[in-house]
């Protein structure tokens, strides 16, 4: 290691004095890029300076990290804290620190000193844990976050007046009253997130908020190593106790759903202008008109993203327009026979400029039968411009849906093809390349042409 020269430890020790020279406002702001409060109480020992600076913090952040004493280290911590507001208060506890981390007090302690900001992840063994009534009347309540190991326990009164942004992951729920009294005592949120698991103690969920304009709603994925007779029987037992989801907010301007397995019911939502659904398993026809009637297009581009394996479902529903679709992203399942829903949603989607075919499966794929229709769908016709398939395979019913579409879509401007991988790659290219269009003037793009499109095209899903 090389030693500091006299100069150099000079240059050094001005630049510290310059620093402790700052005001405290300007120590503070540069604690606050400090990632936890134990890294901050350690920067007491640097001089005398220091050592009161992250008292004034108004920012708390404590995450677990295996150590048998962080309740104390908390208590502590707050028994020292001076600042007149906590602001925010970030809490990660561990699977051991429900042994010494008294919650309710650690909450109490925020909300009367006005946090605007609070986010607490229970990762810890025990049974969820009830929060104080005094949370869920708290006026200064701005980001509202409660994961996994929490008991949302609502009871009257209850009052957050400033509360826009609420995430419920993997919470308990009292009963379904608890939820009703917490969404309905918020009447200022405009964004709401929740990811339910099957242990959550709901069957109905409700969401009706006046003011809401982003939700994002989704089911935990199951056990990856969950043999195969756990899981027909987990979905015969969700067939027999299957729930309901009603979404009633009428100022709600984007949806995104993921993994619905209960009845879902969309109300009163005339501002929809972005809706992204993924693999609803029992859409109906009371759920697919509700979409199509309350989707309103806005200057900017609408995307609407169907995953539903059970398709034969919504094929039935063969008289629901969706004249308000401009982008269709369609992921099929491959295991069953996807293409004739997907011809009935290319019927009745007339105003459809942009079609996005993407067939990669865990499943092994079903080839899929292929009727053409006795007519052309009026999108391809008239409207089309960019169509994109990852994923290809080149199989028969590929072929010829693939031909199908180049050689109706009259507006067609780009083609996007990514192909799966094999020995015969540069032969199936030179195919797709062979195939006839009537668009003369569209672009053909293959891999490495579209890859910045189709990542793009990857996360806006």
């Amino acid at each position: 290691m090389r030693h500091l020269t006299l100069p150099e430890t000079e240059a050094c020790q001005r630049m510290e004095n310059r620093i402790c020279d700052l005001p405290d406002d300007l120590l503070v702001r540069i604690l606050l890029f400090v990632p936890t409060t134990k890294e901050a109480v350690a920067t007491a020992v640097l001089s005398k300076r220091w050592r009161h600076v992250w008292t004034m913090l108004h920012e708390l952040v404590f995450k677990d990290e295996g150590s048998e004493s962080v309740g104390s280290f908390i208590e502590k911590s707050l028994q020292l804290h001076k600042a007149p507001k906590l602001l925010r208060l970030i809490v990660e506890l561990g699977p051991r620190s429900h042994v010494d981390v008294d919650v309710m007090k650690l909450i109490e302690n925020a909300v009367n000193r006005g946090v605007e900001l609070l986010d607490f992840m229970l990762l810890w063994n025990a049974d969820p844990t009830r929060f104080p009534k005094s949370l869920y009347t708290c006026d200064t309540l701005v980001f509202l976050t409660l994961s996994n190991k929490i008991l949302v326990d609502v009871s009257s009164p209850v009052r957050l007046p400033s509360l826009l942004y609420l995430r419920l992951f993997y919470v308990v729920y009292k009963d379904e009253d608890s939820l009703v009294r917490l969404l309905s005592s918020s009447p200022a949120l405009e964004n709401l997130a929740v990811e339910r698991h099957k242990d959550d103690n709901l069957t109905n969920f409700t969401i009706k908020v006046s003011s809401l304009k982003t939700l994002y709603y989704t089911w935990a994925d199951e056990d990856e190593d969950e043999d195969e007779d756990e899981e027909q029987e987990q979905e015969e037992d969700d067939d027999d106790l299957i729930g309901s989801l009603v979404i009633d907010s009428p100022a709600l301007t984007k949806l995104d759903l993921m993994d619905v397995w209960e009845d879902c019911l969309i109300e009163n939502m005339a501002c929809l202008n972005d809706a992204s659904i993924h693999s609803v398993h029992n859409p109906d026809d009371k759920f697919l008109r509700s979409l199509s009637c309350y989707i309103y297009l806005t200057q900017s581009m609408l995307m609407l993203c169907f995953f539903f394996p059970s398709y034969q479902q919504v094929a039935c529903c063969n008289d629901i327009k969706f004249s308000r679709l401009i982008e269709l992203y369609f992921w099929p399942d491959t295991s069953v026979d996807w293409l004739e829903p997907l011809m009935f949603l290319l019927q009745n989607s007339p105003n459809l400029k942009t079609l996005v075919i993407n067939t990669v499966s865990t499943f092994l794929p079903l080839p899929p039968s292929w009727n053409q229709p006795n007519s052309v769908p009026g999108c391809l016709s008239s409207h089309l411009e960019i169509f994109g398939w990852r994923y290809y395979d080149g199989r028969e019913d590929e072929k010829q849906l693939l031909t199908y579409i180049l050689t109706n879509s009259k507006c067609l401007k780009t083609v996007e093809i990514s192909l799966m991988e094999d020995p015969n790659l540069e032969e199936r290219q030179k195919e797709v390349e062979s195939m006839p269009r009537i668009s003369t003037s569209c672009r053909l793009l293959f891999p490495t042409e579209m890859e910045c499109r189709s990542n793009e095209t990857v996360t806006s899903l």
